[in-house]
């Protein structure tokens, strides 16, 4: 993994809001099964495996914990080289079907 202080730090955030330290909760059960496989200032991947507590009652990802993952991945991307965190004022999301988790 590469970077400096920025990418370390919200390398630093993301563990802690898996893992419950930090947040609300809510990130901890969205973020459970992520896991980093790359890390770099402005660049990283993840592999994920949906959890069943993010379901809603039909065993479907539910959308909106869909959207927090997407918007919980983008802030710490964001802060792994701008070195602030920069909110999400407008998040505009598409869904063409439901993913059912197994």
């Amino acid at each position: 993994m590469e970077g400096g202080d920025s990418l370390k730090t919200a390398l630093a955030w993301l563990r802690g809001a898996i893992n419950g330290k930090i947040g609300h909760g809510l990130e901890a059960r969205v973020l459970q099964g992520l896991r980093v496989t790359h890390a770099e200032k402005g660049f990283m991947r993840f592999d994920f495996v949906v959890p069943n507590t993010v379901s809603d009652v039909d065993g479907n990802w539910h959308v909106g914990a869909l959207a927090s993952l997407l918007d919980l991945i983008g802030i710490v991307t964001i802060y792994s080289f701008a070195n602030r965190v920069i909110s999400t004022v407008d998040f505009n999301a598409s869904y063409y079907s439901t993913a059912k988790i197994q």
